[in-house]
């Protein structure tokens, strides 16, 4: 029993599972004894990923981002009739989530145009999420734009924006279409900076530090549009893999505190990078997603500024499913925003934490600007399917930044946004 890959992979970041020499891995699996029947015992399994959906957590949504599905290249635009009830929609909605944000043409796209194909695109992107968008459900337009920055990176806008990834000497930078109203013409970096900063906009780096990502953002983070607000970070996926570890993959989480010891108030969301959503797929086991502390959703119609707000904010946790955070706080601030200290640095870090799976520990991480620090808290004394409020005192004197983590005993886990420090 193994597994089997080509040693030199695609040449970048290799590989994307990995067993080092000298690594104690974790090759164990989990029984559920009943003397019940075999449905019963599936669905028992079940309540351990609460059948494979994002639970609702009173003052907060649910997010997940990067899809290249290509709905609206293959289906909306192919010439065919566009179904009216997508099978990808009801995937998406049957997994709990309330906010979705697409990561279309990412192949069969025409980016950099003509803008006549362009144009068309995102017409039928922006008409195609809002007619499939509802009170209950936001389907939101993006891409994963790789041009400009350097490695894949995704943009989001808080309203329907036209724009074309590349500009002829003879052309403006944004002109005023009858049909279209504002479209915007990008020929290099500091435009999209512009650009984003016109439209309120975000952009973060894709599967940093692997994949077409490599090196990125760590060959850029001194440029000018890294450092903007416009910049919101980065995205955590779980890989590379590496089943000695006691968490899911640390890549972007160690970013996330490179990031801060940068002197950079970055983010962190979860992405999912999926090609193909349907039913027969394994969805649940490859998503991740974003609680955003938001008590409503927009409406399409209005524009989603708010669900930009909360994420330039750092106003959300991030989670496998199994293990979520309803509160969390340090001396009385919350992540995303900047605590105080008095000369002793005493704090305490107060978080509730519920969970299915039996907890493993969780982990308060905090650095100086120069060195990482990692104070972990044992919790291997809980049961399954608990809920909980822990009082953890901590030292911060001379630390700039702080976070948590709780990874359960099957490596599931979840993990707040910087709280800055002062």
């Amino acid at each position: 029993m193994g597994i089997r890959q080509d040693p030199i992979g695609d040449k970048r970041y290799v590989p994307w599972f990995n067993a080092p020499p000298g690594t104690r891995q974790r090759l164990n699996f989990f029984c559920l004894l009943s003397n019940g029947d075999s449905q019963q015992v599936l669905d028992e399994v079940k309540t351990y990923t609460h059948n494979d959906t994002y639970v609702p957590l009173p003052g907060y949504k649910t997010m997940a981002s990067h899809f290249h599905n290509e709905f609206i290249s293959n289906e909306a635009l192919s010439g065919k009739p566009v179904p009216e009830h997508p099978e990808f929609v009801d995937v998406l909605k049957g997994s709990g989530l309330d906010i979705v944000k697409l990561a279309e043409f990412h192949g069969p796209g025409h980016p950099k145009g003509p803008d006549s194909t362009r144009l068309k695109e995102l017409s039928c992107l922006f008409e195609q999420t809002k007619r499939l968008s509802d009170k209950h459900f936001l389907l939101l337009p993006g891409e994963e734009a790789n041009n400009f920055y350097g490695g894949h990176w995704l943009a989001f806008f808080p309203k329907p924006v036209y724009w074309v990834m590349s500009r002829k000497p003879e052309q403006l930078f944004v002109v005023d279409d009858p049909k279209y109203g504002k479209i915007y013409h990008i020929g290099d970096k500091a435009e999209m900076q512009k650009l984003l900063e016109i439209e309120n906009g975000l952009a973060w780096v894709a599967h940093a530090r692997t994949k077409a990502s490599t090196n990125y953002p760590d060959n850029y983070k001194d440029e000018d549009f890294f450092k903007s607000d416009t910049y919101l970070g980065a995205a955590w996926k779980a890989i590379p893999a590496d089943l000695s570890w006691s968490t899911l993959s640390k890549r972007v989480l160690n970013l996330m505190d490179d990031m801060a010891n940068w002197g950079l108030k970055k983010h962190v969301i979860s992405e999912a990078d999926i090609f193909t959503i349907t039913h027969r797929n394994e969805m649940y086991a490859h998503l991740n997603v974003n609680y955003l502390q938001m008590d409503s959703l927009p409406e399409y119609k209005n524009g989603w500024k708010s669900v930009l707000n909360v994420m330039r904010t750092g106003r959300f946790f991030v989670s496998t499913g199994e293990v979520l955070f309803p509160a969390f706080s340090i001396n009385g601030k919350t992540a995303g925003e900047t605590l105080t200290l008095d000369q002793t640095g005493k704090a305490t870090v107060r978080i509730k934490i519920d969970w299915t799976f039996p907890l493993n520990y969780a982990e308060i991480i905090s650095g100086d600007g120069q060195k990482v620090y990692r104070e972990q808290i044992n919790l291997n004394q809980t049961l399954a399917f608990g809920k909980k409020e822990f009082n953890w005192p901590i030292n911060l004197k001379n630390r700039k930044w702080v976070r948590i983590e709780a990874w359960d005993i099957a490596a599931n886990g979840a993990f707040t946004q910087m709280i800055w420090l002062k």
